[in-house]
């Protein structure tokens, strides 16, 4: 996110800060000065902001860690005014995983709030706290806070505006018995829903960081929702919709001169190698071209053909291009009944990606 600041980093995920989180401190020292507050109680209240966005960090990476056991990365981890955010590389779409790795994030709340009440019964001290001039050096306050604010952030991450936590739950719960661009449709309406609430409350109980969550709920449920439809729609298209058929095949036999002449004058990218008409391998257009120079232009192809899988007309495209994004292979042969039906290209694969969801605009 632009305008971050790096903080550390720890198992591999980067913590930042961005900018804007210093509005939220500014936004506690002013307002208690604006009351009259002294200097010492003003950084008591910027300290207790601190030691719940220090929660806020344990939580997110309660997500990112969850995710990495799922073998699921994350960018980064983003500190807001307004929380926390975890860019996970994606959300896995199996709804167990996508349901532990959101759960994970509250739970850490709830786990520090257990110590933090074992901690307490175990000191026979008080939980009431009817004083807001507190002592942060004194133990018996702090544990205090952390219960008190780990369990609201708990119970405030339960509440299903998605994409909140309790939003994803109540998403991944409904995916295992809905399709997920549906699940996803219910979980935002009741986000958006709540939002609007947010928005209300918070602008008519002088609440505006409430009502700035609830702006940021009801964009971001929107958002998410359609690239959950467009993503959805892509997944339907099969690598039969998006091959190219008019692929260039020759016998392992050809020479590489031959072979050139074929490809450039047909405007292809690919050579699909075949001995007795049975596919086996592939050569690139960069490939042929070095191969040309570096070795004699009536060598055969056959020595220089990849093996690379093939997948089938009836596979999903999306996931195919995915698993060639992994792999870093640009094309594949389609094979059907043992025979060439056609080549998936990675980047003619993206064009078709693009245009059809440009389409659907």
């Amino acid at each position: 996110m632009r305008g971050s600041l790096p903080l550390f980093r720890f198992r591999g995920i980067l913590v930042l800060v961005h900018w804007s989180f210093l509005l939220l401190p500014a936004y506690v020292a002013v307002t208690g000065f604006m009351d009259g507050t002294t200097v010492t109680e003003v950084l008591i209240e910027v300290g207790l902001v601190l030691i719940v966005f220090a929660c806020v960090v344990l939580h997110e990476f309660g997500h990112a860690l969850t995710a990495q056991r799922f073998g699921v990365g994350t960018r980064d981890i983003t500190l807001l005014p307004i929380g926390g955010i975890a860019s996970l590389e994606r959300m896995p779409e199996d709804p167990k995983q996508e349901f532990w790795i959101t759960v994970a994030g509250p739970l850490v709340n709830l786990v520090i709030a257990g110590i933090a009440f074992l901690l307490i019964a175990l000191s026979g001290l008080s939980l009431v706290m009817t004083d807001l001039d507190m002592d942060l050096s004194a133990g018996h306050t702090v544990l205090a806070f952390l219960f008190m604010s780990n369990l609201g952030l708990f119970l405030f991450n339960l509440i299903p505006a998605f994409p909140m936590d309790g939003g994803r739950i109540l998403r991944s719960v409904l995916s295992m018995w809905l399709a997920r661009d549906k699940a996803t449709r219910i979980a935002t309406t009741v986000g958006r829903i709540l939002a609007v609430g947010f928005v209300a409350y918070g602008l008519f109980n002088s609440a505006p960081f409430l009502a700035i969550i609830g702006v940021f709920i009801f964009m971001s449920a929107g958002a998410e929702a359609r690239q959950v439809a467009a993503r959805s729609k892509l997944q339907a298209l099969t690598v039969d919709d998006v091959m190219r058929k008019d692929v260039l095949q020759l016998d392992a036999a050809t020479g590489l001169q031959a072979a050139w002449n074929a490809l450039t004058f047909g405007e292809h990218d690919v050579v699909l190698v075949t001995t007795d008409g049975q596919y086996r391998g592939m050569i690139l257009r960069e490939s042929l071209r070095t191969s040309l120079v570096q070795i004699d232009p009536v060598s055969a192809i056959g020595p220089l053909a990849q093996a690379i899988g093939a997948v089938r007309p009836s596979e999903p495209a999306f996931a195919v291009y995915q698993q060639m994004l992994a792999t870093g292979i640009a094309a594949a042969p389609v094979l059907e009944a043992g025979r060439i039906a056609g080549l998936v290209e990675r980047s003619r694969m993206a064009e078709a990606f693009n245009a059809q969801q440009a389409a659907r605009r």
